[in-house]
């Protein structure tokens, strides 16, 4: 969002989420309760300057008013990889919806790792599925 924003940016070819820590003061159809309060407290610990709280841009950037970020992201495609059994799955795809929604013109992809949890390929980077999501961003940066 700050390169979109800057005069003379450098150009961007491509952004990879990877199990982005989303949040806001809501919670969103499909996210647990907890989420919201474990995330509203890493966040204003994180970024005590944030002026909405939970809801700021930076933090979510789907809350009401962060839309003209997404519409100038400073980039050309994007690529948002979550976990199907992480508790911040349901935020994440709120943020690729929003992005392929917006009129950014640019391209999104989303990759949803089936059965496992929050940054798996952390603990587990031998596994098949860490694999099949290294091949992804692999793919993705070279251009497919």
């Amino acid at each position: 969002m700050r390169a979109s924003s800057a005069d003379n940016a450098p150009r961007i070819e491509g952004a990879v989420l990877l199990h982005p820590f989303f949040g806001g003061i809501m919670a969103i159809e499909g996210e647990p309760e907890c989420a919201v309060v474990i995330t509203a407290k890493v966040w204003a610990f994180a970024c005590p300057d944030a002026a909405g709280g939970a809801d700021d841009p930076r933090i979510n950037p789907t809350a009401p008013g962060a839309a003209a970020g997404l519409e100038s992201l400073g980039c050309e495609r994007l690529l948002v990889c979550a976990a199907a059994k992480d508790w911040l799955v349901a935020r994440d795809r709120a943020y690729y919806d929003a992005a392929a929604a917006s009129a950014w013109p640019g391209s999104a992809a989303w990759l949803e790792s089936e059965g496992l949890g929050h940054v798996f390929f952390l603990m587990k980077p031998e596994c098949e599925n860490a694999k099949r999501l290294m091949e992804r961003i692999v793919a993705f940066i070279a251009g497919s």
